[in-house]
């Protein structure tokens, strides 16, 4: 994906990320975790927010920093860096709210181009998983590594 995004850190955690928003609201520090769903070695929910002040994740904050778009892409790159080398890993993306689920369609649809020749994304809709259309509002999407070569972060 070659659209303006955040520069990242690896976290301290394995397999996460660390970056600032910036914008009219300052410098807020984000965390994007992959992390493994007890039981299924090959699913990981992606987890993402502000990075509250006990250091956990809080994905419930509303940042309001007028950057939406550039922490969209940044989730999205992370995503791809997380495949590399996964062949079977998939990522289970969801909202902690329905606004933010379709705030991820919203991404997943405008730039649809570019991530359907990197990752093969299903969306949940009607007690199913499906391959993803624009115009049907999911509640989930799952997302695998199509072939990706020589992409860096």
């Amino acid at each position: 994906m070659n659209k303006e995004s955040y520069v990242v850190k690896k976290g301290q955690i394995i397999s996460s990320y660390e970056f600032f928003s910036e914008g009219p609201r300052g410098k807020i520090r984000k965390v994007i975790a992959y992390q493994e769903i007890p039981g299924d070695e090959l699913i990981f929910n992606l987890a993402f927010g502000d990075i509250n002040e006990m250091g956990e994740i809080d994905d419930l904050a509303i940042s309001n920093n007028s950057d939406a778009r550039k922490i969209l892409i940044t989730v999205a790159k992370t995503a791809i860096d997380f495949l590399q080398g996964k062949d079977d890993v998939k990522i289970l993306a969801t909202g902690s709210t329905p606004a933010r689920t379709r705030l991820y369609q919203m991404g997943i649809t405008q730039f649809w181009e570019e991530i359907s020749t990197l990752l093969e994304v299903k969306g949940y809709y009607v007690d199913q998983w499906r391959p993803f259309e624009k115009g049907i509002n999911y509640e989930a999407f799952l997302v695998a590594r199509k072939q990706i070569s020589n992409f860096t972060l």
